[in-house]
Order: C-alpha cells, then sequence, then structure tokens
C-alpha cells in the first residue's frame, strides 16, 4: 500500500515537471527584460518537526543580525524573497509592457540592479504574462 501511495505521488511530481517544461518551450518565448526595481526582503523562519515559525518580513541585515545576536531568534534560518520588477517587450504585440517576479534567490547568485537586462519567458499568447526562466 505504501509503495504505490509514493509511486503515485512520484508519478504526480514528473508528471508536473514534464508538464512545466513542455509548457515553457511551447508557449513561452525568451526575451531581455531592463530591470527597474529590486526590492529584497528577507523573513526568518525554524521548522520544528511539523511546525513551522517564521517573522515579519524585515530588512536582510537586520534578520542577519537577529539571528546571530538574539537569543529569540538564534536557531531561525534567513529566507529571502526577492521581487524584481520589469519592462520587456512582448512577442506578441511587440509593445512595451511591465511586469514583476518573486524569487528566492538572485539569478546565478548574482544580485541584481535597476537597468540589468534579465532573460525572461514571455508569452506568446498572452502579452502581459511572463515566468522565470
Amino acid at each position: 500500500m505504501r509503495l504505490a501511495i509514493f509511486g503515485t505521488i512520484a508519478a504526480a511530481t514528473v508528471g508536473l515537471a514534464a508538464y512545466d517544461k513542455y509548457d515553457k518551450s511551447t508557449n513561452f518565448q525568451s526575451v531581455d527584460a531592463r530591470i527597474s526595481t529590486v526590492n529584497e526582503q528577507c523573513y526568518m523562519e525554524k521548522v520544528d518537526g511539523r511546525r513551522t515559525s517564521t517573522s515579519d518580513v524585515l530588512r536582510c541585515e537586520l534578520a542577519q543580525v537577529l539571528t546571530r545576536e538574539h537569543p529569540k531568534w538564534q536557531g531561525y534560518e534567513v529566507k529571502h524573497k526577492i521581487e524584481i520588477r520589469f519592462t520587456y517587450v512582448s512577442p506578441v504585440d511587440g509593445a512595451s509592457h511591465a511586469s514583476s517576479l518573486t524569487m528566492t534567490a538572485f539569478p546565478k547568485g548574482q544580485p541584481l540592479r535597476a537597468g540589468d537586462v534579465l532573460r525572461v519567458l514571455a508569452s506568446k499568447t498572452k502579452a502581459d504574462k511572463t515566468r522565470e526562466l
């Protein structure tokens, strides 16, 4: 019985990953986007068995200090929430559109700044839809 459950979960996971890859290659096109703003914030998280505790969103420098020095937050892990706003030219209508992506880490581990170019996936059928590469 357990084997059947694990097999079903594994098959569903593989199926979702395959569909995601198919969707990206069929319905989206890679385009250059010009970053307008980058908002990096952090929160602290601790997992105790089945229970997860998190803090509010705060500056990353403050989260680092609190997890090192404050007794209440020791043992917590600092997690990132990065919102990137950008403009791109849509392959649907050839017009410029604005969009945003939320990430947990910078692509390739390199910080991004306003004015940088980021490769994103733009929908081939919906002018205002984007996805992360």
